[in-house]
């Protein structure tokens, strides 16, 4: 393989990543099935031009996703034990959902299934870990204003996402600030107990123990369910288009990464019924949101009692919020702080690569 040529302009956070002290909020959002397969489908399932060793379903019974926002801030590269290299600070925001990944042989027969996570979309509001994440790691990573406010009451938490954005697509429209998303708790919200939760709820209660045996927010890195790798490997596709031809992709590959926890403290939980999170459908995101979560009724206004801020670069005009708001339904929310660790793992599998 031709060796990499380093400049000032390719000056990358190279992985493994390390984070100190991430803040993390996670919102479990239910999901139609179909949606997930459709997904697959069109990402994984099929050829380009030749078929993938792999094919990936849904997991069986009531399908969820972790809708999360991390808060980094002591990011850093441990590339060759540097630790503290390049260190940022950032917030992220993904959709991500669980999967079976089975390996598929000469046969065309399905064997060694193994439970993965996919990541349709990620947001994030540092262009340097944006760039890093989408040229080394491969994940389709976008630009975005993320305000995520804590205050003394689980009721305050307030967590707003802009966008450069087409609010309506029109030949005179201008690009803007406009919102993305919105996502609270409402103020009467309170810590609940995660028994209590779980107890009436048997699809909810498969799903967490999923997260329990990938060691999410067990508290130790090297924690998993027996059988099990410790974490989450996340599988994303990585596709470069064909400068003549925009239509293809001169280099398309599955690549395979892992996210561990580890030092869990603050852990806590939060009923579904006390929790806000609205997505906003200008003609940038509606596609992208309603492929994921379907087609639900809008409220012309947030649901969310505080006025939302402006996102945009000082002195732009004010981020534009005044968009359908679609609402998701919440299962539950958990929320923690905790060290965190990000590797790649390997490439999967590269398209019309002969072997």
């Amino acid at each position: 393989m031709t060796a990499f040529i380093d400049s000032f302009s390719t000056d990358q956070l190279l992985p493994p990543w390390y984070s100190a002290d991430m803040r993390m909020w996670s919102f479990i959002v239910p999901v139609d099935r179909q949606l997930i397969e459709a997904h697959l489908k069109t990402r994984f399932n099929e050829p380009a031009p030749d078929q993938a060793p792999y094919f990936y379903t849904p997991l069986p019974g009531k399908t969820y996703g972790l809708l999360c926002v991390a808060r980094h801030d002591t990011f850093s590269s441990i590339y060759e034990k540097k630790v503290g290299l390049d260190t940022v600070s950032h917030t992220e925001l993904y959709w991500t959902f669980p999967v079976i990944r089975y390996r598929v042989n000469a046969d065309n027969l399905r064997h060694d299934p193994q439970q993965v996570w996919i990541q349709p979309f990620a947001f994030d509001n540092s262009s340097y870990v944006m760039f890093s994440a989408r040229e080394i790691w491969g994940t389709e990573m976008e630009m975005a204003a993320v305000s995520m406010e804590e205050g003394s009451t689980p009721g305050d938490l307030r967590i707003d996402m802009a966008i450069e954005g087409m609010a309506k697509f029109d030949p005179k429209a201008r690009s803007q600030s406009i919102g993305c998303m919105r996502m609270g708790l409402k103020s009467t919200a309170t810590k609940a107990d995660l028994h209590a939760l779980l107890e009436s709820d048997d699809d909810l209660n498969a799903f967490v123990d999923i997260l329990m045996g990938a060691g999410v927010f067990t508290g130790d890195f090297d924690h998993a369910a027996p059988g099990r790798e410790p974490g989450m490997e996340v599988n994303t596709l990585r596709q470069f288009r064909d400068v003549f031809n925009m239509d293809c992709a001169a280099y398309r590959a599955i690549v395979a990464s892992r996210t561990r926890h580890g030092n869990i403290r603050d852990l806590a939980f939060f009923s579904g019924e006390d929790t806000l999170v609205e997505f906003l459908l200008s003609d940038s995101m509606k596609e992208t949101f309603q492929a994921m979560f379907g087609q639900r009724a809008c409220h012309p206004h947030s649901q969310l009692p505080t006025k939302p801020p402006h996102l945009g670069a000082p002195g732009t005009p004010p981020t534009n919020w005044l968009l359908d708001h679609m609402p998701v339904e919440v299962a539950l929310v958990i929320s923690y702080t905790a060290d965190a660790r990000f590797d790649i793992i390997r490439t999967l599998h590269t398209y019309g690569q002969k072997t």
